[in-house]
């Protein structure tokens, strides 16, 4: 099975130390979690990182598969020019999920470009800032972006990238960047709504227990209310794991932290995965 992990991230740029500098310690259980995901990502020595970010160029009717060949981007914005990230892309896994998506009827469209190198967001720069730290060869990278259909047609997305993943002789490894409410107190970014706090208890509770279904039908006017900008991105990992369960693979789900000091919820957690000849050897 070359998808040798999953993985869902916050992407805050205050976690970065750059960054945040002394409000660091506000997110201490984030970075530690984080820094433990560096240390997994660098034993599972992946070949190709394909990772969804809310923040990448967004089609609102198509999702979208970067071909690109090339990443660049810096903490600019965030007052740390000097941290800079620069990564080589993949079009060949890339242009694998493009056409499993189209096999499977998913209104699909490439973006990036052979030319230049594409522009990174700050929901990819985040992750990858700890994931691609201790690797000790560097890996490619595909990066997605969801689109404003409904949350159905992204589970749809996700098996599509877990039948095109599982069929690459390469390693890779996947991870779903997604904050969770931004409406956790009276000074967050979008301002205060009691019912964000009950969304990411309910994520965090569901994801925990490894109840895809359950996360998967939140009512919609909670999920409005959060003012998220995660959701669709684990709708997006639900189908890849159901497409690595139908193909006989277990796997499951570990919650790593939660908090939410600066009004907005950041999750970080892991999808471990078994092989199917591992399941099957286990009975």
């Amino acid at each position: 099975m070359p998808l040798i992990g999953c993985f869902v991230t916050p992407h805050p740029p205050i976690i970065v130390p750059e960054v945040g500098g002394h409000e660091l310690a506000r997110v201490e259980s984030t970075v530690k979690a984080m820094l433990a995901l560096s240390d997994e990502m660098a034993s599972l020595a992946p070949d190709t990182i394909v990772l969804l970010s809310p923040h990448a160029p967004l089609a609102k009717y198509q999702m979208a598969v970067s071909l690109a060949r090339a990443y660049r981007g810096s903490f600019d914005h965030f007052m740390a020019p000097q941290v800079v990230l620069q990564e080589e892309g993949d079009v060949e896994v890339g242009t694998a999920i493009l056409e499993e998506a189209s096999r499977h009827g998913i209104p699909a469209t490439a973006t990036g470009s052979n030319e230049a190198a594409y522009e990174l967001d700050h929901g990819t720069m985040v992750p990858l800032y700890y994931l691609t730290s201790k690797l000790s060869t560097p890996a490619k990278l595909v990066l997605l972006s969801f689109s404003y259909l409904d949350v159905d047609e992204h589970v749809r997305f996700g098996r599509a990238i877990g039948d095109a993943l599982r069929s690459s002789p390469k390693r890779i490894a996947y991870v779903a960047s997604s904050d969770l409410s931004h409406r956790l107190t009276p000074q967050a970014p979008a301002g205060f709504d009691p019912r964000g706090a009950e969304f990411d208890h309910a994520v965090v509770d569901l994801f925990s227990k490894n109840d895809w279904e359950g996360l998967l039908s939140l009512n919609g006017g909670l999920v409005a209310a959060a003012g998220e900008c995660g959701y669709r991105s684990l709708a997006v990992l639900s189908g890849i794991v159901e497409a690595l369960s139908e193909s006989g693979s277990r796997a499951q789900n570990r919650l790593l932290s939660y908090e939410g000091p600066f009004g907005v919820g950041y999750m970080v957690g892991r999808v471990d995965l078994s092989p199917a000849e591992l399941v099957e050897a286990q009975g």
